[in-house]
């Protein structure tokens, strides 16, 4: 049968974790054609193998290279055969049959909306980031310390990333982070997929940003809760990642420049170098100035 939803995760020595995204899948998933297609990012041996004996109905993609979480998406697209796309992390697990809902969503009740995702929670129910606003100028004076001055507005209009609070009904949003996007093919096809300079964060910011400007809306589902089980975080033990931060801060500066221009793009680097010099002025201990300024600046 022809699947209606291609389900695309994007595999990186996530083998603690990807079993239990996928067996989630078999789990809940029903009425409705689909597929899994996983795409392994130069795992290693062990992870590849982990998939091949526990779930040979999956179809895997093995790159010979780490090419990026967006690039590996699109090479997912084009081995896609559903008209519908489920951008799904290893690192998570659903709790009930959120395709069908999702699926029906978008064919049924909102047939012009481009895409949807869910609520993303910690095991213990406890709201994570689901979606979030558009990189601004004025938010990232905010991110500074001046959000104080207009911290409703901050947190409803310019935060970066938001979790799902009260919300009930099924509410816009300007972009759906990058764990659960569901979209139609044909329009993320049309975008021309992930913007593969984009090694890592940003991709999906990058994707709305350019769906919203071509008049497409989309949609988060708060009914539908969805475990995200971790991430990649900046302070992990009382330590910096300056790896992430160096990857992190590449994508933050391409995503200005395209989007802002050089202008935009220099306040915005000039005002995380005074963030930084501020926060060590203040007694932070976590990182090393030097190097975290030159990281920034050479981003």
């Amino acid at each position: 049968m022809q699947p209606k939803v291609s389900i695309i995760i994007v595999n990186y020595n996530s083998q603690q974790t990807i079993g239990h995204c996928i067996d989630a899948l078999y789990k809940y998933v029903s009425g409705i054609a689909y597929e899994i297609i996983v795409i392994d990012n130069a795992s290693s041996t062990e992870s590849v193998r982990f998939i091949r004996e526990n779930y040979p109905g999956v179809k895997l993609i093995i790159n010979d290279e780490n090419k990026g979480f967006g690039a590996a998406n699109n090479i997912g697209v084009h081995h896609a055969s559903g008209d519908y796309l489920f951008f799904l992390n290893p690192d998570t697990i659903l709790l009930d049959n959120a395709v069908l809902r999702f699926y029906r969503f978008l064919e049924e009740e909102m047939p012009d909306t481009a895409s949807c995702g869910g609520n993303l929670i910690k095991e213990n129910g406890e709201p994570v980031t689901a979606y979030g606003n558009f990189p601004s100028l004025l938010q990232e004076v905010g991110y500074i310390g001046f959000y104080r001055f207009f911290s409703r507005y901050y947190a409803k209009k310019l935060r970066l990333g938001r979790a799902c609070e009260k919300e009930e009904r099924p509410f816009q949003a300007p972009f759906i982070t990058g764990a659960d996007i569901f979209i139609r093919k044909d329009i993320f096809q049309e975008l021309g997929g992930f913007d593969e300079k984009f090694f890592l964060y940003y991709e999906e910011t990058d994707l709305f940003y350019r769906l919203q400007k071509a008049g497409y809306v989309s949609y988060v589902l708060p009914d539908v809760k969805i475990i995200h089980l971790e991430g990649t975080y900046l302070l992990k033990n009382n330590t910096f990642n300056y790896n992430t931060w160096a990857i992190w801060e590449k994508s933050r500066y391409y995503y200005f420049r395209k989007h802002k221009g050089l202008f935009v793009t220099g306040v915005v680097k000039s005002l995380q170098l005074l963030s930084f010099i501020l926060q060590k002025i203040a007694g932070n201990r976590t990182f090393q100035l030097g190097k975290v300024l030159k990281i920034t600046w050479k981003a």
